[in-house]
């Protein structure tokens, strides 16, 4: 008797990913870098073009070995995305120079096809930005990286700005980030040149976050004598961490719940600094809860008659970070200083 070979499971056969939904398709893709959501297209005939409705566009240099070839390929996927772009956020990372052509063709089409939410590394020597990326009033978010900024901007529509080794270089004596970003929840800068400044202003009506990373007055930070005010009726989360200790010449921050700290005095002008450190800690007068550094905690035991000044704070929660190899105890006059008085087990944390 012959032997009927078993049959197999028509289920086998299936080509479930294509069988999903075009939205559901489209939005896997958009976790792809565009060389490799591109790539897909070969799959079958149905896929030729769901790459070009993508809602994240992600193009980087990083995943080709010759920037000639990652130049051909940004132009040919922005031709093709030129009239039926859908995408929201765009990702675009380069390494290197940037030559004046690309970083057009980038810009273009970043500012006149909606995107929403922009994350632009310019490579490694901070070309100014375009004016039509300034007049663009679609984004809610900018990520910028190796960027210079030469004229004022105004973006009436952005929450969310992280800028990080960009240069300011407007002509002026002192910048107002309100002035020109009045709908600004959170704010990053980190090693930003405002060295062209006299003052430079921090405050919005609706800033709840800022972050600031190594910032001096030396090595393209500040210059010499240049004030700080920062000024956030809402603001609830303030990091200072890697920077100098500078001259904060107003703190107005009356809603803030937490703030990181991580700052060191210079040896140049130590008894400014020690003067610029108390103003700062007087200003974060009515703060919850903090996160100091080993160097801040050192900074502070560094000031002399730490111990006969009145501390700042009438209620504080406080945590420390330090070198994982090291644990110290809290001078006990900087204890005294940051807790009222009375520091107890509850209220210094030690991480």
């Amino acid at each position: 008797m012959r032997k009927r070979s078993p049959k197999v499971c028509s289920s086998q056969h299936v080509d479930r990913l294509s069988n999903l939904p075009n939205h559901i398709i489209h939005h896997i893709l958009s976790f792809l870098d565009a060389k490799y959501a591109v790539q897909t297209s070969v799959l079958a005939k149905g896929w030729r073009n769901l790459w070009t409705s993508v809602h994240v566009l992600h193009l980087n240099s990083n995943s080709f070995r010759r920037l000639g070839r990652f130049k051909k390929f940004v132009v040919a996927v922005l031709n093709k995305l030129n009239h039926n772009s859908t995408a929201g956020t765009f990702l675009f990372t380069y390494r290197g120079r940037i030559d004046d052509y690309l970083k057009k063709r980038v810009i273009y089409f970043a500012s006149f096809h909606g995107v929403g939410h922009l994350v632009l590394d310019l490579g490694c020597k901070r070309p100014p930005v375009s004016q039509a990326l300034l007049n663009c009033q679609t984004f809610k978010t900018i990520k910028l990286k190796n960027a210079t900024f030469t004229t004022s901007f105004g973006f009436s529509k952005l929450t969310t700005l992280h800028l990080k080794h960009c240069l300011f270089s407007l002509v002026s004596n002192c910048f107002d980030f309100s002035d020109c970003l009045p709908n600004l929840s959170s704010l990053s800068l980190l090693g930003c040149d405002f060295t062209r400044f006299k003052v430079l202003k921090i405050s919005g009506p609706q800033l709840l976050n800022v972050t600031i990373r190594s910032m001096w007055y030396s090595y393209g930070g500040l210059s010499k004598g240049c004030k700080v005010e920062i000024s956030a009726p809402k603001l609830t989360f303030f990091s200072y961490k890697e920077s100098h200790v500078v001259d904060f010449s107003v703190i107005n921050l009356p809603s803030l719940q937490h703030a990181d700290v991580d700052v060191f005095l210079s040896y140049e002008e130590e008894n400014k600094d020690i003067q610029c450190l108390l103003k700062f800690f007087q200003g974060l007068y009515n703060v919850q809860s903090a996160t100091l550094s080993y160097s801040t905690i050192q900074a502070l035991n560094g000031v002399p008659g730490l111990e006969h000044q009145q501390s700042p704070f009438s209620t504080l929660s406080l945590k420390l970070t330090h070198p994982s190899d090291c644990s110290f105890p809290i001078p006990v006059k900087v204890a005294k200083y940051l807790c009222n008085g009375s520091p107890t087990p509850d209220t210094i944390l030690v991480k």
